[in-house]
């Protein structure tokens, strides 16, 4: 049977007639009515209709929020490239128009009294600009939740800080990970304050087209969610994943290669902690990282390539540290991994004590005395490195100290 909704059902929604920006009275905003809890008198068209509406109207709050974060952004960038110190606005709502700029002690830096001025900072080309752009964004509404306050000057005045950030910015990261075919590379690009997305992408050219694009909507999942179930993340944005086609078909045990690169272009940690490192490891949807077949076989290839450190799962690390040529450490999950790439690239950064041994750059310093291969000393001459350039120490795995060391 099926069902009408009554007047009775839901109260009229309250408002505040002071989020009116137009001069006419504002109108209750409408609500769209949930029917779940009808839908056993509800046919199942009605009950369709219904939860796309509320969708829709869901997508559409979003939106909103997204178009006022856009606009603010931009109106920010043209306001700092003539008022470098802009901290506040406050804008005329019901006009559409930039009425004062003030700065982090409250100077007014610009006010709309200025505006054909010739000796204003802000041309008239500039403010017509940002009027338009406020003018636009203004009677969508949602003024309150994107951060615009009411001003001293009272309605329809508002007044709202501007954001901090370079929403220009870019941040990149990159990795390679060992398939059949050879090392396949991976990089990362993230672009703050876009709309949050993440997204895998393959060579166009790839022979396993269809195949390998299964596999990256896969393995986006994967990271996603062990990302998010890790309390690991990055504020919104969109991160771009381009990968070689070997690195998606052959299986998961890319999954760490790809989160912890996407992690490093967010800025989780310094993307040149990824130099010179290998991961391998499958991801669980709880961020848990998971063994993978033959190991030996993928460290052999790295290391065929030069690479010499390698971060596994807990489950691997008998297997793949029985390679005495190489350093191995064992990740049980996600952030563990991370941990561990910062505590590597720590050890190669960390500037050296004043108590450590110092030498002529580029000179013989004698054999390691842990793993006793012969080390050559940095440029600085502060630092050993072995003959591959490697400051990490390969063994033994009892070793009091994880970088090269001289005998006392």
């Amino acid at each position: 049977m099926s069902y009408e909704p009554r007047m009775t059902d839901r109260q009229p929604p309250s408002y505040t007639p002071s989020e009116s920006i137009t001069g006419i009275p504002a109108r209750p905003p409408v609500l769209a009515t949930d029917h779940s809890a009808h839908t056993t008198r509800t046919d199942s068209t009605t009950a369709a209709l219904s939860h796309a509406a509320n969708n829709a109207l869901d997508n559409a709050a979003r939106a909103r929020t997204v178009l006022h974060r856009r606009t603010l952004e931009y109106v920010a960038r043209l306001i700092r490239e003539a008022l470098p110190d802009a901290t506040t606005i406050t804008a005329d709502t019901e006009a559409g128009e930039l009425h004062e700029v003030r700065d982090g002690n409250g100077k007014t830096l610009f006010h709309t009294d200025d505006r054909y001025l010739s000796t204003s900072p802000l041309t008239d080309s500039y403010a017509d600009d940002i009027d338009h752009l406020l003018a636009e964004a203004f009677p969508f509404g949602g003024l309150l939740a994107a951060g615009w306050e009411v001003a001293a000057e009272g309605e329809p005045y508002r007044s709202v800080t501007l954001p901090t950030v370079d929403v220009t910015g870019r941040r990149t990261a990159a990795t390679s990970f060992p398939t059949p075919r050879g090392m396949a590379s991976i990089r990362a690009e993230y672009h703050r304050g876009a709309t949050a997305a993440i997204q895998i992408t393959d060579n166009p050219a790839s022979p396993f087209v269809r195949e390998t694009r299964d596999q990256a909507r896969e393995t986006r999942d994967r990271i996603r969610a062990a990302i998010v179930n890790s309390d690991l993340g990055w504020e919104p944005g969109a991160m771009d994943i381009a990968a070689e086609w070997p690195a998606l078909r052959f299986g998961s045990a890319s999954d760490l290669a790809f989160a912890c690169t996407a992690l490093a272009a967010a800025g989780a940690f310094d993307p040149a902690a990824l130099n010179g490192v290998v991961l391998i490891g499958e991801l669980g949807l709880d961020g848990r990282v998971r063994y993978v077949e033959d190991v030996t076989a993928l460290i052999r290839t790295a290391q065929t390539a030069g690479y010499r450190k390698f971060i596994v799962a807990a489950d691997d690390f008998d297997e793949a540290s029985q390679n005495e040529d190489v350093t191995v450490v064992g990740a049980n999950n996600l952030a563990a991994a991370v941990d561990f790439l910062e505590e590597m690239h720590a050890d190669t950064t960390t500037p050296a004590d004043e108590a450590r041994p110092h030498g002529t750059p580029g000179e013989d310093a004698g054999p390691c005395a842990q793993c006793e291969k012969p080390l050559i000393w940095d440029g600085t001459g502060n630092r050993l490195h072995d003959e591959w350039g490697e400051c990490i120490c390969t063994g033994p795995k009892t070793a009091s100290s994880n970088v090269h060391v001289l005998a006392k």
